[in-house]
């Protein structure tokens, strides 16, 4: 696990997010990666696994005892687009986004830098993260305890499905 330092310009609220990752619930299948990995998550989390064809995606939904839950959304190619969760702490984002982990880090860093520059303080955010890059958007909002985010690549989501079905 990749521990941010106070000195690295991302916010307050992704650095304890990435803080809590020791308390997360295990590895999900990659974004952008194959759905092959679906049923290695089911028995890491020794969840339930629902899955339901939506013709234009397969959206599959491992349930873990604790009642966290992850919907992995996979295209008919069997590439996972999107992702989303919900449960009282995040996933391992690190794991979850595989190698747009980075992107997230970046626009996380730029949007701290932004607000540094227009002379707002900085301070623990505690509200909704949002970052919506061309290659990356994601998503994350709740309050203590009740958690719940979404991650998609925008240029993966099948023909027919709206990003709003990521959920």
């Amino acid at each position: 696990m990749k521990l941010l330092s106070s000195n690295n310009a991302v916010t307050d609220l992704a650095l304890a997010g990435v803080l809590l990752l020791t308390l997360s619930i295990p590895a999900f299948a990659v974004l952008g990666d194959n759905a092959a990995s679906v049923l290695t998550d089911q028995a890491r989390m020794k969840g339930t696994l629902n899955s339901v064809d939506h013709q234009t995606y397969v959206m599959h939904e491992i349930t873990a005892p604790s009642g966290a839950k992850v919907r992995e959304y996979v295209s008919p190619s069997g590439i996972v687009f999107g992702v989303a969760w919900q449960g009282q702490f995040p996933p391992n984002f690190e794991q979850l986004l595989g190698p747009y982990y980075q992107q997230l880090q970046d626009a996380l860093a730029q949007q701290k830098s932004a607000e540094q520059q227009a002379g707002q303080q900085a301070h623990a955010r505690r509200g909704p993260v949002s970052v919506q890059t061309p290659g990356l958007v994601f998503a994350q909002g709740g309050r203590p305890r009740s958690l719940q985010g979404q991650a998609y690549i925008p240029q993966l989501i099948p023909q027919g499905v709206a990003a709003s079905d990521i959920r």
